[in-house]
């Protein structure tokens, strides 16, 4: 009786292991994969990617002075840092 039982636990338990997943597990995620590949507008962007636009100073300064104006912002004029030295009165 024991070894009947032995080979029925052995036989279960590799039964068990050649079990195929519900279909619903093999499909698990699929939702959340396709909602984040249809919010991808452009999947070959970063292979087109050249780097960031060469722009010198003056002609950003330009730019923005020329946007606030058409906007109707406050251009304020940068001044110029002052480094202020004390001195200690002739000594």
């Amino acid at each position: 009786m024991k070894t009947i039982l032995s080979i029925a636990a052995a036989l279960a338990t590799t039964l068990a292991g050649c079990s195929t997943a519900p279909a619903w597990e093999r499909d698990f995620g699929d939702a959340v994969r396709q909602a984040r590949a249809l919010q991808v507008i452009d999947p070959a962007a970063p292979s087109r990617n050249t780097g960031v636009a060469a722009t010198d100073g003056k002609a950003a300064a330009g730019a923005m002075t020329k946007y606030a104006e058409s906007h109707g912002y406050a251009v304020k004029e940068a001044k110029p840092a002052v480094l202020a030295i004390p001195t200690s009165g002739g000594r």
